[in-house]
């Protein structure tokens, strides 16, 4: 079974919390004020952060303005590690509300070494949480995933004959696993209580209709763009984590759904990274738009070199004709592009994204067609007219 949850933007995984929390558009029952807490213990990172708060009476002011924040400044916030030892978290000179502590990750079982007040995280064992405010002691417990070894390899993946496969056979401890990919400066995600080996299927050799086929990224495949780098990561999380979020659990306005702390509301919680990786994807170079373009002169706006794809599958049918085009190209003065667009009968469009980070991105839309030995593309906007040909 998977569950959908909002599409994100941004690079950051699932388990960063320090930018505070989303507020739901509800309103806080009539209770007294409790503390609301944000931490997850991440068996890949070097810190771990805890974010304290107030309950709000609303998420909204009488004028319809989004409310503030309210953190608790003055908590005191100790973590409990399961051999006797204990680190007490430090408030943020930048952040009010935000407690961390610098941790290191011990997986051989030793008894490890670390200076004083540096959280030793141990996949596979029980971590208490402890924070006392001024509305009282927020008590919370977690036991953090065992992932094994994070899968960070970068590979060259062809969407239309190549299958990416996880190994699961070290994980413990999981409730559920988030799916997260990532690609041109957006991101999206998916929960999962079970996970199959495979992750990503070559849709060209699935039999039957390939809209059918059953893959765990398959939430993903609209933005999967052939030409362009994607990232994916699979994360395993607790139970706390997995029913906070699958529950949808707002803590300024519900204390029930998905809760497990006493004396307050939010999420004690644990993850540990299995896959990371970025994927060059690519596809078979089989219709005549595809492969390697070089260009008769230099745009100010359209590259002069270029490298497109155009899967049947990849990132999903169209309609009309339409058949999707992607790619990446490069500018004459060395700026990077991410082409995206389609192709039908002869004619042409794509959109050129600036992606060299210089600046904020722009966009270029090209307008053509395509003959037998080259490639004509316009900018709509300029009227610069380039025309590219195979190398």
């Amino acid at each position: 079974m998977r569950r959908n949850v909002t599409t994100v933007g941004g690079a950051a995984l699932v388990i960063a919390f320090a930018t505070g929390c989303e507020l739901a558009d509800t309103t806080a029952p009539d209770v007294e004020p409790r503390a609301v807490v944000h931490a997850v213990l991440n068996a890949t990172a070097t810190q771990q952060t805890v974010i304290v708060e107030r309950t709000l009476r609303s998420a909204v002011t009488a004028a319809g303005t989004p409310t503030g924040r309210e953190p608790i400044t003055n908590a005191r916030v100790v973590i409990y590690g399961p051999r006797q030892d204990s680190v007490i978290a430090v408030p943020s000179v930048a952040n009010d509300g935000v407690y961390s502590v610098t941790s290191v990750t011990i997986t051989n079982g030793s008894p490890g070494t670390a200076p004083p007040n540096v959280l030793r995280v141990r996949p596979g064992e029980r971590y208490t949480l402890r924070i006392e405010t001024s509305l009282g002691v927020v008590l919370g417990e977690t036991t953090v995933p065992v992932g094994g070894a994070v899968d960070a390899a970068r590979r060259t993946f062809n969407v239309d004959r190549d299958t990416l496969r996880i190994n699961l056979a070290g994980v413990r401890n999981a409730a559920g696993y988030v799916l997260r990919h990532e690609g041109s400066g957006t991101g999206r995600q998916q929960f999962t209580v079970s996970l199959d080996r495979e992750l990503i299927l070559p849709l060209a050799r699935v039999a039957g209709n390939p809209d059918d086929a059953e893959w765990a990224f398959s939430f993903a495949r609209r933005y999967m763009f052939p030409g362009v780098p994607q990232s994916f990561a699979v994360i395993a999380v607790d139970s706390n984590y997995f029913h906070y979020y699958v529950a949808g659990f707002d803590p300024f306005g519900d204390d029930t759904r998905g809760n497990t702390l006493t004396g307050g509301v939010g999420l004690f919680g644990a993850v540990a990274t299995i896959m990371s990786k970025t994927l060059d994807l690519t596809a078979n170079v089989d219709t005549p738009i595809e492969g390697s373009w070089t260009g008769d002169r230099n745009s100010s706006t359209l590259p002069l070199t270029m490298t497109l794809y155009s899967s049947p599958f990849f990132p999903g049918p169209t309609f009309a004709g339409d058949v999707p085009v992607s790619g990446s190209g490069r500018s004459s003065t060395g700026r990077n592009m991410q082409a995206f667009g389609s192709i039908n009968g002869n004619a042409v469009g794509l959109d050129f994204l600036d992606t060299s980070g210089s600046g904020q991105s722009t966009t270029t839309n090209a307008r053509g067609s395509l003959s037998a030995d080259a490639l004509v593309l316009t900018d709509s906007r300029t009227g610069d007219r380039v025309t590219y040909r195979k190398r």
